[in-house]
């Protein structure tokens, strides 16, 4: 998996020391299209800062994985260069790289005790038995892990052979980890948890992580910066606050996160905020991509920025239903025109049960977004064809 860890036995007790060494990857006009003609992924540049926990996230068949998989020498590209650190990995295979990759599907060797599968990879770079078993209880110390290391690992829960599988990887000293959706087996509970322990694991090694998910929770929580991929191309590349906050591309709006939409026509633009004539009424709202008059938009606005203060923007609803989630009420709602809305708003006992009440609510225009048709999220049809 990495041409790292060649049995030199200092490299076995890095980690009590300095941090691993991550490095940075770049995708250089990368493209993939498959035998049969399938574009898996479009022309794709990017950089991946070293040391950075970078999320790809998006939905299944967009194309994720198959960068994951360039990126770890099993799928050659159809043009263009991969690049970790500085040196171009055209025509180097999976051994030679210095990458190491946890899949779905954890692979563990269930008859060895769990010191020997994290150990796996080093016996093959001849690594002495002693140092195999002194590197190992390193890393089961850095997973939390220490008096596991005799156990087979049908004896563990799910959450500690996922952490066995990360430790594993770590022992061949890889600049570059690659996590293609490992938490997905998981419940939701230990799912909150590893994440944490994931992110945990990465700042403590400063190994560089590729995490590939469709689940945008765990994007949003882990990363340093997150790359939001649909139909092989990357809509959209920043942080988690920012991708949240101020999407670029009716996609990005609608996949991350939750999102009412409201399509319409451009009337009027002031500045950098628009007019956008509805069905259900004039508002109005950011306009960062500059759309002109006349042009067909769709405003997006999040259900947590909708309440029942007066606003510029006001619309009659009636509820259909009352969803209580704990802290928050999630009231689901149709306006008289028939589009559906969602609010979120704090589970103080003052919302009781409001199905069929009819209300007028609002958002302010600052928390609204404005965007170019496209496709978005859940339908994957553009919303104009609505």
């Amino acid at each position: 998996m990495t041409k790292g860890g060649s049995g030199a036995t200092g490299a076995a007790f890095r980690l009590c020391g300095d941090k691993m060494r991550g490095k940075s990857v770049t995708l250089d006009q990368l493209e993939v299209t498959y035998p049969n003609g399938f574009t898996a992924v479009q022309r794709t540049n990017l950089v991946v800062e070293a040391g950075e926990f970078f999320s790809i996230l998006g939905p299944s068949g967009c194309g994720k994985t198959t960068i994951l998989r360039s990126v770890s020498g099993f799928v050659q590209p159809s043009s263009g260069r991969i690049l970790i650190g500085d040196q171009d990995q055209t025509g180097l295979g999976p051994n030679t790289r210095e990458t190491a990759l946890i899949f779905q599907n954890l692979a563990l060797f269930p008859l060895m005790p769990v010191w020997e599968n994290v150990a796996f990879g080093l016996e093959a770079r001849g690594v002495s038995k002693r140092d195999r078993r002194a590197k190992a209880e390193e890393l089961l110390h850095l997973v939390a892990l220490s008096d596991q290391a005799d156990k087979k690992p049908g004896e563990l829960s799910g959450g500690q052979r996922q952490r066995v599988a990360i430790a594993r990887a770590l022992a061949v000293d890889p600049s570059v980890l690659l996590l293609d959706e490992p938490l997905s087996a998981l419940d939701l509970k230990l799912r909150q948890h590893m994440r944490a322990e994931l992110r945990n694991i990465q700042k403590k090694t400063g190994v560089t992580f590729i995490y590939i998910t469709h689940d945008q929770g765990e994007a949003l929580t882990m990363s340093d910066r997150i790359a939001v991929m649909n139909a092989g191309r990357i809509e959209q590349v920043g942080t988690a606050d920012h991708i949240y906050s101020n999407p670029v591309s009716a996609f990005s709006a609608s996949f991350v996160g939750e999102a009412n939409q409201l399509a319409g026509l451009i009337s009027a633009v002031d500045g950098n905020m628009a007019h956008i004539d509805t069905p259900h009424g004039r508002f109005l709202g950011q306009n960062p991509k500059g759309l002109s008059i006349g042009e067909d938009a769709i405003l997006f606005v999040r259900p947590e920025n909708v309440g029942f203060e007066p606003s510029k923007n006001m619309v009659s609803a009636r509820v259909l239903r009352r969803d209580l989630e704990g802290p928050f009420v999630n009231l689901l709602m149709a306006t008289t025109s028939g589009a559906e809305m969602a609010m979120y708003v704090p589970n103080t006992g003052e919302i009781e049960a409001m199905q069929g009440a009819e209300l007028q609510i609002g958002f302010a225009p600052q928390k609204a977004t404005i965007l170019p048709v496209g496709p978005v999220a859940r339908t994957g049809q553009d919303i104009a064809a609505q």
